[in-house]
């Protein structure tokens, strides 16, 4: 799985570099930006993307270029002059619209190059490969969508996805920012549409589970937060913010892998056994464990003792069990992705 970021080159110089300096100590690797956005004017995009390049290859981040015929008159190119762009510190370029099939499968043994994964259809793949098109030199990048209403579904995804991994072809999808939402709408830049409104977090495991191989930030940035929990996600770890009572703040900070022999109503912490504890039995008057309760079975469970559980539906409460806390309402959708043999970990602070 690898994460990227976008670039926007009418940004100033000094918001981008921080940006990208930014996502690559949190665990980035690659760029995407666009040489033919129309709300971009009076861009030299020649002097830009030079710099873009030169710094990105300071941060060890690749970068993936987004073109169309007009773009490389703005950048004063001849297409069989494209594999040139390596010199300006550009790995690779996404190429939208207005190429033949010839010139992409060409290009492919020259540069890494990116196939528009939302619109291309099988029989154009094929065409493709036929003209000699080198698939691990392609990746199939689906578009993000400004408008809301306009992203396309998860099934659709999931089935593109399969469609190229067939072909040996890594897919690209985005999520959108959280913090400065790029215009002219500024409503999120998602590949899929009900992402709109959900975490970056969330929507990145989502599109893990889609089998989806690289995920981008489509918008400017993200918040301190979204980062800190993407940062998670990236090392294969759900974040959880989590309320834990007194005497229990021994769970949090901590990774805990889900038992693979997952469970229906709960989520077991595999190393909550293997570190037993001393837990005296803790009186509530609770009837049910409702959904994002976090337990730990008491010295009255036996060789369960230590345990630490999280309720994944409602379940009768039990003498044997102490309340450890609860899960917070954000993260409650976060939780449903702590699968078979999954990490995950309990924050009890926000980082503004």
């Amino acid at each position: 799985m690898c994460y990227g970021i976008s670039i926007y080159l009418s940004e100033s110089d000094t918001f981008n570099k921080n940006w990208m300096e930014k996502a690559a100590k949190s665990g980035f690797q690659y760029i995407f930006t666009s040489l033919h956005i129309p709300e971009e004017k009076d861009v030299d995009y020649v002097k830009q993307i030079k710099w873009l390049g030169k710094t990105a290859q300071e941060f060890h981040l690749e970068v993936m270029a987004d073109v169309s015929p007009a773009s490389l008159e703005r950048l004063g190119l001849s297409f069989s002059e494209l594999p040139s762009l390596t010199d300006w510190g550009i790995s690779g370029i996404r190429m939208d619209y207005g190429f033949t099939a010839k010139q992409i499968a060409w290009l492919s043994h020259h540069l890494k190059v990116g196939l528009n994964a939302s619109t291309i259809n099988e029989e154009e793949l094929k065409k493709l490969m036929d003209e000699g098109l080198q698939p691990r030199q392609t990746e199939a990048w689906h578009n993000f969508y400004p408008k809301p209403f306009t992203g396309i579904s998860k099934a659709s995804l999931y089935e593109r996805n399969a469609l190229f991994h067939r072909y040996g072809i890594k897919t690209m999808a985005f999520v959108h920012g959280d913090d400065q939402l790029r215009g002219p709408l500024h409503l999120g830049l998602p590949t899929i549409e009900n992402h709109r409104h959900v975490t970056p977090a969330l929507a990145a495991l989502e599109l893990q589970e889609m089998n989806t191989d690289k995920i981008c930030i489509g918008d400017l940035n993200l918040t301190n937060k979204s980062l800190q929990e993407l940062k998670f996600v990236m090392d294969g770890t759900v974040p959880l913010y989590a309320d834990l009572y007194k005497g229990y703040e021994i769970f949090e900070n901590r990774v805990h892998t889900n038992r693979m022999d997952a469970a229906e109503y709960v989520i077991r912490s595999v190393e909550s056994r293997h570190k037993p504890s001393h837990f005296q039995q803790e009186a509530h008057e609770l009837e049910l464990f409702n959904e994002g309760t976090i337990t730990v079975e008491n010295e009255l469970y036996g060789r369960y003792e230590g345990e630490l559980q999280i309720s994944l539906k409602n379940i009768p409460a039990d003498a044997k069990t102490n309340v450890a806390g609860r899960i917070k309402k954000e993260s409650l959708s976060l939780m449903k992705k702590v699968g078979s043999g999954k990490r995950f970990v309990l924050l009890n602070s926000e980082v503004k």
